[in-house]
């Protein structure tokens, strides 16, 4: 069964069983809604998120005392230490770029390794962009910093990107992901899972001791890998689920929820 209520993942099994958890960051623990802009030739790039509230830096540094907490993003790792700077760095982990990249205890690993052929599809995949750019300047924003995926932001779903990564992908091996905000196209081979792979590895615990989380498509391998919680069932379904609400961020009913486990918070109406 699918999509759970929360409050059938028992707090009884949180305190005997889960040693880690996995937020996603988008949709889940910040809103969603980037601005990115970048110009024409690529000299100026302006981009602007939200941040954490100070509940939830409140709530993930009582988490750690619990737990450890891992944060799963296609953003580049260098954008998400700025942006969990506040909350870093015992007992936390970054994982980055759909599961190509950890920063865990002073160390970062790119898990995934790729050939020049790769490096130069994506090449010609943003060049064609560019020029996609060129046409439609108010459809096509700009590019997002990354070393091994490409990241392109839209107005909205725009056929022709899906287009131009087929024209070049005569092998089928990228994916081409709507994120809400952009399109993610990388390696198939390659997704959120990756990481917790390693991660549970070096945690040297199993994947049913770790609750994920997640809001869209992109995070589909991520809920299947460990105890799933959708924050967004209508887009993504998980073992269990937090129903969307406007005005509430479904990481943080999570957080307070795993904290009311540890009976260090005041409990929630779920």
């Amino acid at each position: 069964m699918k999509n759970k209520p929360l409050k059938d993942l028992k707090q009884e099994f949180i305190r005997q069983n889960i040693k880690a958890v996995t937020f996603d960051i988008d949709g889940v623990i910040i809103p969603v809604g980037t601005f990115l802009r970048e110009n024409i030739d690529g000299t100026e790039l302006t981009i602007k998120t939200h941040k954490l509230s100070a509940k939830m830096l409140e709530m993930i540094l009582e988490l750690k005392k619990h737990f450890w907490v891992n944060f799963s993003s296609g953003r580049s790792l260098l954008y998400l230490q700025s942006m969990l700077n506040d909350i870093l760095w015992d007992r936390v982990s970054l994982t980055a770029e759909n599961g190509n990249f950890i920063l865990m205890n002073g160390e970062v690993r790119q898990l995934a390794k790729y050939d020049q052929n790769y490096f130069q599809k994506l090449t010609n995949i943003r060049n064609d962009l560019k020029k996609l750019k060129a046409k439609k300047p108010e459809m096509v924003y700009g590019f997002e910093p990354k070393h091994v995926i490409l990241t392109v932001h839209t107005a909205s779903q725009m056929p022709e990107v899906k287009e131009i990564v087929k024209k070049h992908d005569k092998e089928k091996e990228l994916y081409c992901l709507w994120t809400s905000e952009g399109y993610d196209i990388g390696h198939k081979k390659t997704n959120k899972n990756t990481a917790l792979q390693y991660l549970v590895k070096k945690l040297k615990i199993k994947p049913k001791q770790m609750i994920t989380t997640g809001n869209n498509q992109n995070d589909k391998e991520m809920l299947d890998f460990g105890i799933g919680v959708s924050v967004d069932p209508a887009q993504v379904s998980a073992p269990y689920a937090i129903q969307k609400k406007e005005g509430e961020l479904g990481g943080e009913i999570l957080a307070e929820y795993l904290l009311s486990a540890k009976k260090k918070y005041r409990k929630h109406m779920y």
